[in-house]
């Protein structure tokens, strides 16, 4: 590479490190984890009495224990109406499937008990795990790390079991494994990646599971099936398979309730919900709600059993619960309620209605000690909670305690029970809202924001937005390796202001070091701004006196007008886009917002070519009086013609534009309750299978037929390179086997699953290799070109058998050369090699890896939005057009900026129309089994596959965008048709090769899309900070504003990484044609 390309690269490379320390600064404060308490609660403690199993019932450490051993078992995403018994429902697959459950309740009304059981946003699996173990409440940042598990420290009902010599036995989601390793007696875990599996986690836990409940060396037995939630991933719970997967879930739940004895008690719960679509992690009603069931032969409960009334609990509640059932302290940053149904029920509280309330409040008392004195130590470290309200509550909770004691002191000593009855009542109420006042303010300020670090990333990404303002007013000079001093000392500001706040951030944790690094950032901002409003009036000027010397005053000023109203138009929709990230209303319906902007562009450009055309003709019919009739005419006919076609390039895409929102997925702001109920019925494509098939097929063909038609319209397929050949053959098997794949998943699922594995993955990762020897083909062989070999004059005649028709093939032969080598000796210039493809060499270049990405991003994206990739073609292909008629007529207008935000729009809209949204749920993990059979131990690759999935349109129209600037160079299918308004035709057409005769012009328009595209993704990177920052409190910022910034941040970082690769691929064009070049000199 060239020095300058390599200068032109680093500084790519350096803003986009701006960009992504400043968020990651910004993260670390707005993301930031809880305060988690290192102490772990002891079983003597001064506020309860350790009971020794003498006065009634056995042993315990803060209440006596109710049971001896315990059976949980964890139904992933068992949600409510999965259990639930329903009369009268629409018939569903997953409704009434739980006969067990039902009988249970039914004739065991004492013994069993189902409850909805909530749980705490966000709802993946890591996180609930957690809160059902911990009994603390998860943070936002923490689903982040639902992928890589990491050891739970915190004090959680499973050390305090292994502390008091319980021995635990583990079935199942290997998750528990990491995160309690070495605390599981004996443990059967498995893989639990793998969504596309249904049986083996299943089918593996209950191969062992009733075994090891026959054993007796063993107090816990925990088993996490996997299998419903995954029946939920791959097809959503409206299919008989979830049917099938609940039935199985009900004839475990029936072997192992006849399995337990009287000191048992089994929990079978679900750790959150799912959606119609089956996904989970928001915090919609389906994903939150989830059922647990209790059960045990003997008695758990002395309420009574109203059917079709259920009590709602918080997941948290289970810790609390099961801890004191066993006989074990409570955790000590538990913020769960002891569930009351099963406290009231002991041999001592028999037929005694006062002693099962007391049996209950007493449960209740030491719960709410046990969060006060968590709350206590808590606000030691942290000064997030308020303290005046929880002063009242403390007092409200001294004031019940000494109410209890003196009711105690009547009853138990001076046997005056009274009104005892009601005391109790009134004390069980205090207890309870003492403990869910507290949950209430923990849930509103839990997260620690750390301002000092939010602040600190905001002023490094606005310092980034002036270091990228700066490099595009001097980019002309960039380009042509003119010295700049300026710039020299715009680097040193912001590489010591960065690296200083990196350390601070992450080293230094200092105020004075904090207040050092704001000064300097406030320095650098004030420094650079006045370096660019320098740069800004050096670059005017110049270009005053260039316009001076080669125009008249009324020209300039009316160039000067036309660039200020189209970076109006590009000013006014960035700041529109940008402020959008402030409303929650806009966010939620940012997918119609992007349409319409978009379309605007689109219109925009319609609306410039009409008013050139309009002043071209009304310029020719004043100076064509002079010509004859039939030539005006013939203008007017042209003109007509022109308008009709730029009108049908700009209906067309718009169409095209419009069409993906056919593909969108809402989100949950935006169903109807019919939707969210999933009562409307499938969508038209779902309805015929063999349709959505064949139509999906035909799109995949068209979108790989269009670009290769275009590159052998160009002449870039006529070689016999490495690169040609794929683009000829290797491309269009990988479509097919594209084809097969989606023709496979329509096999009945028993079919496909009892297929060998490699039969299932053949076809996907045949696409990945064609598609990776293809990138490796450009590599090697960069140009798309064919060098027509020189003319022999020397006669060869072919060789035939025993001279058989010699004189007819001679006299063919002859024919067939004669007009060709009469032209090369008549040629004077026949020495200069004739090149097919070199006026497209850099277009096709583009196009030739687009197509491979096509074919990637297709497999991954699925059939079903084929057809929405079919209208980003066809529509950027019509936008294309559009655009290079309206460079090549409006020369006098600068239109780069214009078709640059039309593509980010475009980006921005096919996010949504290829079935995406910024929200938790809608990330679909499903695209890391294409091609693999799953259980990754190395996270890359899936990693990799899903965010090729989630930002297709991102890698797509960003490899695209230096077609902005190659295409308006070569012959588009249409633009030909407006030559006659040209003020003067080009006698030797060069295409887009003329670049590379102008490498100083190529380099700065390079510098100008990207830097540009940079700077509005920066501005929308930096807006999305802002909204969060400024809506951290806001009751929706978990829900919109947090998702948001995190898809927006992704979506920045990996436009800017695709921008990067695509000017790598330049390059490497760039440096093979010179050398090709020089070789041509040489030869010739």
């Amino acid at each position: 590479m060239e020095i300058s390309t390599l200068k032109y690269l680093f500084l790519l490379f350096y803003l986009f490190f701006m960009y992504f320390v400043g968020s990651i600064i910004f993260t670390k404060g707005f993301l930031l984890k809880r305060d988690v308490i290192s102490i772990n609660s002891s079983c003597r403690v001064d506020f309860a009495t350790y009971w020794d199993g003498k006065s009634h019932g056995a042993e315990g450490c803060w209440l006596h224990r109710r049971f001896d051993r315990v059976v949980i078992i964890v139904i992933d995403a068992l949600r409510f109406d999965f259990v639930a018994p329903i009369k009268d429902a629409r018939e569903k697959p997953y409704i009434n499937k739980m006969k067990t459950v039902h009988d249970l309740l039914q004739h065991k009304p004492q013994n069993a008990r189902l409850y909805k059981f909530t749980a705490d946003p966000p709802t993946t699996t890591l996180q609930r795990l957690k809160g059902l173990t911990t009994g603390s409440l998860p943070t936002f940042v923490d689903a982040g790390s639902n992928f890589a598990s990491a050891e739970i420290t915190e004090d959680n009902f499973i050390d305090q079991l292994v502390k008091m010599g319980k021995k635990i036995t583990f079935l199942g989601d290997d998750t528990w494994t990491s995160l309690f390793p070495g605390r599981f007696h004996r443990e059967y875990s498995y893989p639990s990646f793998n969504v596309k599996d249904l049986h083996t986690v299943d089918n593996g836990i209950l191969a062992n599971i009733y075994q090891e409940i026959r054993l007796k060396d063993w107090d816990v037995t925990i088993g996490h099936f996997l299998g419903v939630d995954h029946c939920g991933h791959r097809y959503g719970p409206n299919h008989l398979a979830m049917s099938d997967k609940l039935k199985q879930m009900d004839d475990m739940i029936r072997n192992v309730t006849q399995r337990l004895d009287k000191n048992t008690i089994l929990f079978v719960l679900g750790d959150h919900g799912m959606t119609q679509s089956g996904d989970h992690g928001g915090d919609s009603d389906e994903e939150l709600d989830a059922a647990m069931f209790v059960y045990s032969p003997s008695q758990i409960t002395a309420s009574k059993y109203e059917p079709g009334r259920y009590k709602t609990v918080s997941q948290i509640d289970l810790v609390p619960t099961i801890s004191l059932l066993l006989g074990t302290p409570i955790p000590f940053s538990n913020l769960g309620t002891v569930v009351t149904d099963l406290m009231n029920h002991c041999s001592w509280s028999k037929d005694s209605h006062i002693k099962e309330v007391y049996h209950s409040v007493e449960a209740l008392r030491v719960n709410a000690v046990q969060i006060s004195r968590y709350i206590t130590e808590y606000m030691k470290t942290s000064s997030d909670l308020p303290k005046h309200k929880l002063l009242l509550l403390n007092e409200r909770l001294r004031n019940a305690e000494m109410q209890l004691q003196t009711l105690v002191t009547n009853m138990f000593t001076n046997n005056n029970a009274g009104n005892a009855h009601e005391k109790l009542h009134y004390l069980e109420n205090e207890y309870k809202e003492y403990m869910q006042e507290v949950r209430k303010f923990c849930k509103e300020v839990w997260a620690k924001f750390d301002m000092t670090s939010m602040v600190l990333g905001i002023l490094i990404l606005a310092v980034t937005l002036l270091v990228n303002i700066y490099l595009l007013h001097v980019s002309s000079s960039l380009s042509e390796d003119r010295d700049n001093g300026t710039m020299v000392i715009v680097l040193i500001l912001s590489f010591v202001f960065v690296i200083f706040s990196i350390f601070q951030s992450f080293y230094l944790d200092d105020g004075a070091v904090s207040i050092m690094a704001f000064i300097l950032g406030l320095f650098d901002f004030i420094a650079l701004g006045i370096i660019i409003l320098i740069a800004r009036n050096s670059t005017q000027k110049s270009e005053k006196k260039s316009s001076e010397n080669s125009v008249s005053f009324l020209q300039s000023i009316g160039k000067n007008l036309n660039a200020s109203v189209d970076n109006s138009l590009t000013a006014i929709i960035t700041l529109i886009t940008s402020l959008s990230f402030f409303s929650n209303s806009f966010v939620v319906f940012e997918d119609d917002v992007t349409l319409f902007l978009t379309q605007t562009c689109v219109w925009f450009f319609f609306l410039k070519v009409i008013l050139k055309l309009w002043k071209e003709t009304k310029f020719t019919k004043d100076h064509s009086k002079t010509k004859s009739k039939s030539v005006r005419t013939d203008m007017k006919k042209f003109s007509s013609q022109s308008v009709i076609l730029v009108l049908m390039l700009t209906f067309a895409c718009s169409v095209c534009v419009r069409l993906s929102a056919n593909f969108r997925t809402k989100r949950e702001e935006q169903m109807t309750e019919e939707e969210a109920a999933g009562e409307t019925g499938e969508t038209n494509l779902d309805t015929n299978k063999n349709m959505t098939y064949f139509l999906s097929v035909a799109c995949l063909l068209v979108s790989i037929y269009l670009p290769r038609k275009w590159l052998a319209e160009s002449g870039n397929l006529n070689s016999a390179s490495f690169s040609t050949l794929c683009a000829r053959y290797l491309m269009p098997v990988a479509a097919i086997a594209t084809v097969l794949f989606w023709a496979m998943q329509h096999l009945p699922n028993k079919v496909l699953d009892s297929l060998p594995v490699w039969q299932q993955v053949l076809l996907p990762q045949t696409v990945y290799i064609i598609v990776i020897i293809s990138f490796i083909a450009f590599v090697i062989s960069p140009m798309l070109v064919y060098t027509l070999p020189k003319q022999n004059n020397q006669m060869s005649i072919p060789s035939t058998q025993n001279g058989k028709d010699i004189f007819q093939k001679v006299f063919k032969y002859v024919k067939s050369n004669w007009e060709s080598n009469s032209a090369i000796t008549n040629d004077t210039q026949s020495d200069v090699p004739k090149v097919f493809g070199l006026g497209t060499v850099y277009a096709a270049a583009i196009v030739y890896n687009g197509m491979a990405f096509i074919l990637l991003l297709s497999l991954l994206l699925g059939e079903g939005l084929s057809p929405s990739f079919l209208t980003a073609i066809c529509g950027i292909f019509c936008f294309f057009e559009l655009f290079t008629i309206c460079v090549k007529l409006c020369r006098e207008s600068d239109l780069l900026p214009n078709g640059l935000l039309t593509m980010s729009l475009m980006i921005a809209n096919y996010f949504y129309g290829f079935g995406h949204q910024a929200t938790i749920p809608a990330i679909r993990f499903e695209a890391a089994f294409i091609g693999f059979s799953g259980d990754w131990e190395n996270k890359i690759i899936p990693a990799f596959l899903i965010h090729s999935n989630m930002f297709a349109a991102e890698i797509f129209f960003t490899f695209l965008v230096p077609l902005l600037i190659l295409l308006p160079c070569t012959k588009g299918a249409i633009v030909e048709y407006f030559s006659f308004w040209r003020d003067s035709r080009e006698n030797h057409w060069q295409g887009d090769f003329v670049m590379h005769e102008n490498q100083k012009v190529f380099r700065h328009l390079q510098m100008k899309i990207f830097f540009s595209l940079y700077l509005y993704q920066g501005f929308k990177l930096s807006a999305s900070i802002l909204a969060a920052a400024i809506h951290k409190r806001h009751l929706m910022v978990w829900k919109i504003f947090a998702p948001r910034f995190v898809y927006q941040a992704m979506s920045t970082f990996t436009v800017f990484a695709v921008a990067i690769i695509v000017t790598m691929v330049l390059a490497r064009v760039n440096s093979s044609l010179t050398k090709w070049m020089a070789k041509i000199k040489q030869n010739s």
